[in-house]
């Protein structure tokens, strides 16, 4: 540790917090940071990253919570950043001191990740979490006895409570001012997994990978891993790491799985010196209620209804909030236009800045509400039992138990959904799930489908003189889209995204009461990450396409305007001038948009969208509502005659439906066949920008496009082109 001079500020120490899942890594982080964290991804990975700031007597610590993760195998991208957290190779400083946080009640499990990050080579200190949760399960822990054993502090702790923070401030202070207290007793080696990690080092040095791997445990990381993950960081490394491995023909003589036993056999030498249990007679609270909740019956039932009340909060419960946004957003817009001049600076600021802002804020409410209701599920210990219940039902098309709350979720809104697969520790499950929620039919759907069904299913016969056909048309939409995600789930497993979809192994975390603090912290973590990064792209893309919609201005021939201007003026009546005003403003506002980019767009993508029933109008709309599948009414307001209008209600869907079956636009056929377009297409620039923010590419969000509009455009050509030769055109 680098000194300072007496009047200067010594840097802050930077310590890293690791440990596994459901150890209270994160509450003890929140409980040294307070709200002095910020929450970011890692460069170039999808992998949450906390830095906060820990207020420490002796010196104030930069504490960094690292992914949790159950080893150092690089089986994820969790414990991939892990370990090059800590051995220097992300852009973070290389960690003072690791404090590694225990379960108390797991000590087993969790001791072979300190072994691993003390074999790297970094001082350590154990923070025994969760104490009082192991009294009550009869597991008395002799903890002066644990840490002469291991020959690192070790604090006891629960942290939840705040209680050993200040022990730990002081353990922290010592390992950092001497590290070597900090050094964990070194592993015995057997003669085979000694030889093969000095190969492995010599070829890992001439390699020139830097920094260069000089502890066992390193050098251990680059033999268990994936040699693609090798080869990545430099070309032919697996390949020559594999070759310094023996390769015994009892598979349970390979060094690497030596050294995962020879770590086992020592941690419970450890155990059983420092470790007593107490018989508990009693059964515990967790098993009598896992019960009733994993029953095959009792527990299917409550977890319907559990997702049930999760999908009604996100779709209706954040209603009443997203109107308020779109009421307030309105306003704004409305009192700019008042106060502004009328001229491109303010529709670029109203209909593209501010649409945009609006087009991020009115996710805020579902966000919120989805990640409340999981963060309730996750705390209170229910969201691994609903992922162990639905698994087998999942595993069949591909999906892990994890996937079914986004892509429930995703009914409501695919943006909150997509945020939602982070719950998911495979980055193959998690970016297959993401492929497929945009098939969900989300409520921006709901006034395309209003719009059509208005128009030419209404007044239609019903259905075994009950049901109504457009009623049912709709509802085929939505089980289009469900029986689609399954069948594209089947294909991507096997094609593009390959891998993932392991068995399910999980941990069943005791059932607590959630800590309404650090929910609370959470949901303004994740709120604060979709505004500034997910918003600044949706911001940009919106300003693009409003250009596409405007450019070049080119209304009504100003010939033809001023006639119409001059009857105007010559109307008695105030009522019938306004009335012809605002149908000369209207017309002139449908002329501009043909003339517009997109419009030209729309006529040059007729002879594409021709086979599905779709003229050069309705490619306008094609063009203008990938802003957002719902823009496509107001859109088809301004081509057919009607107006646009902010508040696209169902009576305003139904007058546009109608006006476009009118001019010829739309006929049962043609309807139908855009209703399965806009059910599979992917239409929507916030969907794509939280694609792009979850995944850190632009590939995914490009493949997603492509993938899902080229099934939307094969789909739609087939009911239209069937439908024509059976003769219902």
């Amino acid at each position: 540790m680098s000194s300072a001079g007496p009047d200067s500020p010594r840097r802050p120490l930077e310590v890293a917090l690791a440990g596994n899942p459901n150890t209270g890594k994160t509450t003890l982080f929140n409980a040294l940071t307070g709200a002095r964290a910020h929450v970011g991804n890692y460069p170039g990975i999808t992998v949450e990253r906390r830095v906060g700031t820990h207020h420490a007597p002796e010196q104030a610590w930069r504490v960094t919570d690292l992914p949790g993760c159950y080893s150092l195998s690089a089986h994820s991208p969790e414990e991939e950043i892990a370990h090059h957290a800590l051995t220097g190779r992300t852009n973070d400083p290389i960690p003072d001191v690791v404090v590694v946080v225990v379960d108390a009640a797991n000590l087993a499990r969790n001791l072979l990740l300190l072994l691993q990050i003390a074999e790297i080579g970094r001082p350590v200190l154990v923070a025994l979490n969760m104490m009082d949760a192991a009294h009550k399960e009869g597991i008395d822990i002799d903890v002066a006895a644990l840490q002469r054993e291991l020959q690192c502090p070790v604090v006891a702790m629960v942290a939840a409570r705040g209680e050993g923070i200040d022990a730990l401030d002081v353990a922290v202070a010592a390992v950092a001012a001497n590290p070597q207290l900090g050094r964990v007793a070194e592993t015995p080696w057997p003669e085979s997994v000694a030889q093969t990690i000095a190969q492995a080092r010599a070829i890992l040095v001439q390699s020139g990978l830097q920094p260069p791997p000089v502890s066992d445990g390193d050098v251990l990381w680059w033999l268990a891993t994936d040699p693609e993950i090798a080869d990545a960081e430099m070309p032919g490394l697996g390949r020559a790491l594999l070759e310094a491995i023996p390769r015994p023909v009892d598979p349970a003589l390979d060094p690497r799985r030596v050294a995962t036993v020879t770590r086992f056999a020592r941690i419970d030498a450890i155990l059983g010196r420092c470790v007593r249990r107490r018989d508990v007679t009693t059964s515990g609270r967790s098993e009598r209620v896992d019960r009733v909740l994993l029953h095959p019956a009792l527990g299917a039932g409550l977890f319907i209804l559990a997702m049930a009340g999760l999908f009604q909060a996100v779709f209706a419960g954040a209603q009443p909030a997203v109107d308020v946004v779109e009421s307030v957003m309105g306003s704004i817009s409305d009192l700019l236009r008042t106060w502004l001049p009328d001229n491109l600076l303010r529709d670029v600021l109203i209909d593209g800045v501010l649409a945009g802002i609006s087009g991020t804020l009115v996710f805020l409410p579902q966000i919120l509400m989805l990640f409340l209701g999981i963060s309730l599920l996750e705390d209170s210990g229910y969201l691994a039992r609903t992922a162990y219940l639905v698994d087998q039902l999942m595993a069949r098309i591909g999906l892990p138990g994890k996937a079914f709350v986004p892509l429930l979720s995703a009914y409501a809104c695919a943006v909150p959904a997509i945020m939602a697969t982070r719950t998911m520790p495979d980055r193959r499950d998690r970016l297959l799930t993401i492929m497929v929620a945009p098939l969900m039919s989300c409520s921006a759907r709901l006034p395309v489908y209003t719009l059509v069904t208005a128009a030419v299913f209404a007044h239609q016969a019903r259905v075994l003189g009950i049901f109504s056909l457009g009623g049912l048309v709709v509802t085929a939409m939505y089980a289009l889209g469900f029986l689609l995600a399954i069948v594209s789930a089947f294909v991507l497993r096997r094609t593009a995204i390959q891998g993932g979809g392991a068995p399910l192994l999980l941990e069943m975390p005791p059932y607590r009461w959630p800590r309404w603090r650090n929910v609370v912290r959470s949901l303004l973590d994740r709120a604060w990450v979709f505004v500034a990064q997910t918003g600044t792209v949706i911001v940009a893309l919106t300003v693009i396409l409003w250009a596409l919609m405007t450019f070049p201005r080119e209304g009504l021939d100003p010939q033809i305007k001023a006639t119409r201007t001059a009857q105007v003026q010559v109307l008695t009546g105030e009522a019938e001038r306004a009335q012809a005003l605002q149908s000369l403003e209207r017309d002139d506002a449908q002329v501009r948009l043909q003339n517009s980019i997109a419009g030209r767009i729309g006529r040059t993508i007729e002879p594409l969208i021709a086979p599905l029933g779709f003229d050069w109008r309705i490619g306008i709309g094609l063009v203008g509502s990938f802003a957002a599948r719902e823009v496509l009414v107001p859109i088809m307001g301004q081509v057919f005659g009607r107006g646009s209008q902010a508040d696209i209600d169902d009576r305003y869907a139904a007058d546009v439906g109608k006006s476009m079956a009118h001019a010829g636009a739309l006929t049962p056929l043609k309807g139908l066949s855009l209703m399965v377009f806009f059910a599979i297409a992917m239409q929507c620039l916030s969907t794509l920008a939280t694609i792009r923010r979850e995944t850190n590419s632009w590939r995914w969000p490009i493949f997603a496009v492509v993938y899902l509009n080229s099934l939307a455009w094969l789909a739609s050509f087939a009911v239209f082109q069937i439908g024509t030769r059976l003769g219902f055109s």
